[in-house]
């Protein structure tokens, strides 16, 4: 009802007369608005709602109502300037282009290689057949670790070939059958660049077999196990290096001299594994960690065991950066032997990654000391104690 009177008020606004000051405040009176008001839109409508029924059975009040509603729309609310802002500054406007510009190509950029001639590539076919001859001997060795008997779990339908098993050879074992399939000699030169370009689907390092330095070559399944998806991940590397026209080399150590030398490599990634693994646990404030997991986590990183006579040679090298000590984990418990880190400010510092630089070349100045004097020092655990451990 209010709102079609409000309406009917509007439409008769456009041949209504200004009514004059003493009709305007006759209507502020029967309205009972202070004399001199001046009430919005918004209060008239509100009155409304409230006088709904006043105004049909009392034809003064409607008259009050048409008289200030004809004075209200007369009104017009003068706008405020913009508030002045001397920051501004003036920014003339710019026509965009009907047709966008097109992306053009750099002129002096070269071209990507073909799919075809990123897999006939020299680097592609020795990655190729070193692969599938690492998968061979993955696979000979899944063979030999399967329990083949009746009913046994490991057989089963879900994994027949062995095709997650990693293998490992040293390069003059796969020699010759990897240039018989690449037609390509293998260098020691291209061998470092397919193994950068590998980008740890293969690794290498320096061993010591029958008197004379070897590189044994190691396959990692763990990041892609199929054959054809590991040579398109290759192959998606060595494409991006031939645009570069700049091909990366793999961090290999010079070639050993003597056996001794090989020792040294392996101590020294064995500390470094171990030194930060140990400081990892240090964030889970865990400052001291089991001997058996520290060998599981060792070998999990560098793929060599750390057997008892390199853990004699690392803890006589490795004084005064690792301590080997018994403890018991909790009241009543076996005593196991725990490995903690030394040479630190308090027990709650943690070790960043410029420390641990530090400290592993404070080994490796300690493991080239002991090669230079022509034997590396071993030192024995200590003895598991027979009564309980004092906290």
């Amino acid at each position: 009802l209010v709102q079609a009177q409000t309406r009917w008020w509007r439409s008769s606004l456009s041949h209504c007369v200004i009514p004059t000051m003493s009709e305007y405040s006759e209507a502020l009176r029967v309205l009972g608005f202070p004399k001199g008001a001046q009430p919005t839109e918004e209060d008239l409508k509100r009155c409304m709602e409230r006088d709904a029924l006043k105004v049909l059975q009392k034809p003064r009040m409607s008259a009050a109502y048409t008289v200030l509603m004809q004075c209200t729309s007369s009104r017009k609310p003068k706008r405020a300037p913009p508030p002045a802002n001397n920051w501004m500054v003036p920014v003339p406007l710019l026509h965009e282009p009907e047709t966008p510009p097109t992306k053009q190509r750099r002129t002096d950029s070269p071209d990507p290689e073909s799919p075809e001639k990123v897999q006939t590539h020299p680097a592609a076919q020795i990655f190729k057949c070193l692969d599938e001859e690492l998968s061979r001997l993955g696979q000979k060795r899944w063979a030999g670790d399967v329990d083949w008997n009746e009913g046994s779990p490991q057989v089963s339908a879900n994994d027949v070939t062995g095709a997650r098993y990693s293998g490992s050879a040293p390069l003059e074992k796969l020699r010759k059958s990897v240039e018989t399939g690449a037609g390509q000699q293998l260098t020691l030169e291209l061998l470092k660049q397919v193994l950068a370009m590998a980008s740890g689907l293969l690794s290498a390092r320096w061993v010591w077999i029958a008197g004379a330095p070897d590189v044994l070559i190691l396959q990692n399944k763990e990041i892609l196990a199929s054959a054809s998806a590991r040579r398109a991940r290759f192959g998606e590397e060595l494409a991006l290096f031939l645009v570069r026209r700049n091909f990366p080399s793999y961090a290999l150590p010079p070639a050993p001299v003597e056996e001794l030398d090989v020792i040294c490599l392996d101590l020294t990634a064995l500390f470094s594994a171990a030194d930060q693994f140990l400081a990892e646990c240090r964030l889970l404030r865990r400052p001291a960690m089991p001997l058996a997991e520290v060998r599981q986590a060792v070998q999990n990183r560098t793929d060599r065991v750390l057997n008892q006579q390199l853990l004699m040679q690392l803890a006589a090298l490795s004084d005064g950066l690792l301590d080997f000590r018994w403890a018991r984990p909790k009241f009543q418990a076996p005593a196991q032997l725990d490995v903690a880190q030394l040479g630190l400010a308090n027990a709650s510092q943690l070790l960043d990654h410029r420390q641990l630089e530090e400290r592993l070349a404070t080994f490796r100045a300690a493991a080239s000391s002991a090669v230079a004097n022509g034997s590396l020092p071993c030192k024995e655990m200590p003895p598991e104690p027979i009564a309980k451990v004092q906290f």
